[in-house]
């Protein structure tokens, strides 16, 4: 072998396995979550809502430290997909956290009829969700995922209404990150789907 030809081997062992890297890395940077939506009543239909996200976590990262040792090239953002009540998920794209919930929730307000106004006040209602928490952890080789937050129903600025909803889910470490992703759907779609939104307006007296 000539040392020429040794060397454009070398290069090509190299720009392989470099490959193989980033096409690892790229595999296991986003968290996956299925959001599926509930049945609508039918009793809100030409509801108009301003929603509003107020993050009062205390910690403001997604991963907590357990998560990050597994997920060492976390992009930050969330793979987000949403299935309609008894049909097949479609994926809107990736998100921050935050902006995930955001979409999740005007998703939620939207399949019940509700018509999503840019400003509250002269008789719009603003629904403020109140984050408290949205994390995914490793702990024990299961993943936990936990959501809470506070929706306030506010009309000219004062809380009518009120509903705090939490939970966790965890999931045993399968596959990469399949429990993950698992894990965080299943607590997504339970705490979402646990508000009620009916009952919300009806003690407001908004029903």
């Amino acid at each position: 072998m000539t040392e020429k030809y040794v060397k454009a081997k070398g290069s090509l062992w190299g720009l392989l396995l470099l490959c193989f890297i980033l096409t690892s890395c790229a595999s296991i940077n986003e968290v996956q979550v299925l959001y599926k939506l509930p049945a609508p009543s039918g009793i809100l239909q030409g509801k108009s809502l301003k929603l509003t996200l107020v993050d009062e976590r205390q910690i403001k990262e997604f991963l907590k430290p357990g998560a990050k040792r597994e997920l060492k090239h976390f992009s930050n953002n969330v793979s987000f997909a949403v299935a309609k009540y008894n049909e097949a998920g479609f994926k809107i794209g990736p998100y921050p956290p935050l902006e995930v919930i955001k979409e999740a929730f005007k998703r939620r307000l939207e399949s019940e009829g509700i018509v999503l106004a840019r400003a509250s006040g002269q008789g719009v209602p603003e629904l403020e969700i109140v984050l408290k928490d949205f994390s995914l952890d490793f702990l024990d080789r299961k993943w936990v995922a936990s959501m809470s937050y506070e929706a306030r129903l506010k009309v000219d600025g004062q809380v009518r209404a009120s509903q705090s909803v939490s939970g966790s889910a965890e999931r045993f470490k399968v596959i990469r990150k399949k429990g993950a992703d698992m894990a965080v759907g299943d607590i997504f779609t339970d705490t979402l789907n646990r508000l009620d939104l009916v009952r919300l307006f009806k003690d407001a007296n908004l029903l």
